[in-house]
């Protein structure tokens, strides 16, 4: 995705005393200063972290759940100063605050409570199972062990500022590791919540790091034992960059310009409605909202008209928020108007809209956009505001090229009535994850998979897929047979007709020479054991 992509992390500046400021931007007023970390100290809060993790490693994943339920119970206590402040801080309508920054935290922890200590166990290496034939040969019995890699980097967006923090470390403490998380300068005050938050968890094995991006680098460069970024695709290509010098892994969920397609058979109430939704939840500034919309041409007129009749409910303040900083204001303003100069045709909001902006504060209104192009940046860009574009297709085959090629999908929606049709388009499409007549739900889905697909990025941060990403598998193996191995010195005549049996026995085309070849195996095994040194 080009670098005109959304949600950089040098959108805010410390001031000069060492602190970031905390905006309103309904209002434009600042509410805080919020202390930062210094560049220079971040080593040192990674070693603390580095060093209490063979502690923490070392309770049982059952005792580990059992600690985190007690985070699971602070966000409870805490609920309504979470609504408040990220109501405040974000822009959001408080029943989003509520819906997208407090209820996923809980029930992502709630199914890491519960499948943690079964996806983390040992899981055994059967002899039975195939290959069978080198394992006997060898006696071989072996078990693979989940092991945490060490100390987590979190660096996270501001968006969520809640939810995408535990999105991007919870599946980490889960499985082991200790967590550094340096969360959005643009939302200092809701990364000192994640702070008193995690404030159950030992000492040392969750702390938060304020600061700009210098700050982000320097945990990067600390070196941690892996990064978990959520983010835009410039910031996650520097981190990769500057990982890459110590060969840390990444995981990273990176956004997109996600489609939705609505095929001929729709149910275009279900439709209307979900998209609306789909578009414009958290004024558009959703890594998997929906910025571009495919529609069959038989029902296109019908499907409009509904969708537009319904966003005229949706009222800004108490449905739609505010954006959060004044650079996402910038970048979805330049996009409508390089569209609209280009011959789109503005069907809901734009520039003229809905609330007008004064003293600072960041109103866009809900904006709807038809006969757009492909020269048009809103079109090529991710636009992480409350802009969406309906386009015309003739078909599903249509439809599938268009939103593949145009730009790139975190998620993608379906919306038909046939269960069989949904799953062709949906193995079609490409990627992170599809929602079939619904969107904008699977992040939140602890039993799923969240990631991207190409550009929108890479690994995994929910459910097992997510434990998994935050460990090391260790293959360990011991034969049940005191013997020196047929592999071992010499290479001798009878140790050199053994490996061709072997061979013979796993590849060659006929059952029958499948049988000589293990009969030669099981023949020459002996003479070539009697001769090892």
């Amino acid at each position: 995705m080009p670098d005109a992509t959304t949600r950089r992390r040098t959108s805010r500046k410390q001031s000069s005393n060492g602190s970031l400021k905390s905006f309103n931007p309904r209002t434009g007023e600042v509410m805080a200063e919020i202390p930062t970390t210094s560049p220079a100290e971040v080593k040192e809060v990674v070693e603390r972290g580095r060093k209490v993790q063979p502690e923490w490693a070392a309770i049982a994943p059952e005792g580990r759940a059992h600690i985190m339920r007690e985070v699971r119970y602070r966000i409870y206590d805490l609920m309504d100063k979470i609504v408040d402040t990220v109501s405040a801080e974000c822009g959001k309508p408080s029943a989003e605050a509520l819906a997208h920054d407090v209820m996923p935290p809980v029930i992502l922890l709630t199914g890491y409570e519960q499948i943690a200590p079964r996806v983390l166990k040992s899981k055994k290496v059967g002899i039975l199972s195939p290959p069978i034939l080198p394992k006997l040969l060898g006696g071989a019995v072996s078990h693979i062990d989940l092991k945490p890699f060490g100390v987590v980097g979190a660096i996270t967006p501001w968006n969520y500022p809640i939810t995408n923090c535990f999105l991007a470390f919870a599946p980490a403490l889960f499985a082991g590791n200790t967590v550094v998380i340096k969360p959005s300068e643009v939302t200092p005050a809701c990364g000192e919540l994640i702070r008193e938050i995690l404030e159950p968890l030992p000492p040392g094995v969750a702390q938060v790091i304020q600061g700009g991006g210098e700050v982000g680098a320097a945990l990067v460069d600390a070196p941690v034992d892996k990064i978990s970024f959520i983010g835009s695709p410039p910031t996650g290509r520097k981190i990769c960059e500057a990982a890459s010098k110590h060969l840390t892994p990444v995981v990273m969920e990176l956004g997109g310009k996600d489609a939705a397609i609505v095929l001929d058979d729709a149910d275009l109430d279900i439709a209307s409605s979900g998209i609306v939704w789909g578009s414009f939840f958290n004024a558009g500034q959703t890594c998997c909202s929906i910025e571009r919309v495919y529609v069959a041409d038989s029902i296109a007129d019908e499907f409009k008209d509904r969708m537009l009749t319904k966003l005229q409910k949706v009222e800004q303040g108490e449905q739609v928020g505010s954006l959060t900083f004044k650079n996402q204001l910038g970048i979805v303003e330049s996009q409508v108007k390089d569209a609209l100069g280009k011959g789109a045709k503005l069907l809901a909001g734009g520039p003229d809209a809905g609330l007008k902006n004064e003293k600072g504060s960041l109103w866009y209104a809900p904006t709807v956009l038809e006969s757009v192009n492909d020269e048009m940046d809103v079109m090529k860009n991710e636009t992480f505001g409350p802009v969406v574009t309906i386009t015309r297709v003739q078909d599903e085959a249509e439809a599938i090229r268009r939103a593949n090629e145009e730009a790139v999908n975190l998620t993608a929606s379906i919306w038909t009535n046939d269960s069989k049709r949904a799953l062709k388009v949906a193995h079609e499409l490409k990627a992170g994850n599809v929602s079939i007549n619904q969107h904008g739900e699977n992040p939140a889905s602890v039993w799923g998979a969240w990631g991207g697909f190409g550009e929108s990025g890479f690994g995994r941060l929910n459910g097992e897929y997510g434990l998994r990403e935050f460990t090391v598998p260790v293959f360990v193996q011991r034969t049940q047979m005191k013997m020196k191995r047929l592999w071992w010195y010499p290479y001798d005549d009878a140790s050199r007709t053994v490996f061709r049996s072997t061979v013979q026995a796993f590849a060659a085309r006929t059952a029958g020479e499948r049988l000589k070849g293990l009969g030669g195996v099981l023949g020459g095994a002996a003479k070539a054991l009697k001769n090892k040194i």
